[in-house]
């Protein structure tokens, strides 16, 4: 798969487009197939997405959870234009039970989708290297 046109653009520009070491750490994470966040150890609470500290407690110390590789679809909608990836584009909500919930695309034809259906974890595997997270329907 190509490329996101915004990420294209990022990448020719000497510019470090993460927003700050956790996010960029992410990313690196997810090249490994890790999908992972951060966790903080004073309260326990899963940050999802990761921050540099927790939005509880306040504090930095933090250390990094596997994410679940199975979610439930909250919400999904369909782009008919798409400014990262070819049309038409299905864009969702996963849910993680007792964690949170993630904005994903989801690799499944549109029609075929249906809120409370469990999703899986795939990796979506782009040029130069960089490595997104993306979900797929769970056929029973």
């Amino acid at each position: 798969m190509d490329i996101p046109v915004a990420l294209k653009f990022y990448n020719n520009k000497s510019f470090d487009y993460y927003s700050d070491r956790i996010v960029k750490q992410f990313f690196e994470r997810l090249k490994n197939k890790d999908f992972s966040t951060v966790k903080c150890k004073d309260c326990g609470r899963i940050l999802l997405p990761p921050k540099l500290f927790c939005d509880i407690c306040y504090s930095s110390k933090l250390e990094w959870v596997t994410l679940p590789s199975v979610g439930v679809l909250y919400a999904f909608t369909q782009q008919s234009k798409a400014f990262r990836f070819s049309t038409p584009d299905v864009i969702g909500i996963v849910e993680f039970e007792n964690i949170g919930r993630i904005l994903t695309r989801i690799n499944g034809r549109y029609e075929d989708l249906k809120i409370g259906m469990h999703v899986e974890l795939e990796f979506l595997e782009l040029e130069q290297g960089i490595v997104l997270h993306q979900f797929k329907p769970v056929h029973k």
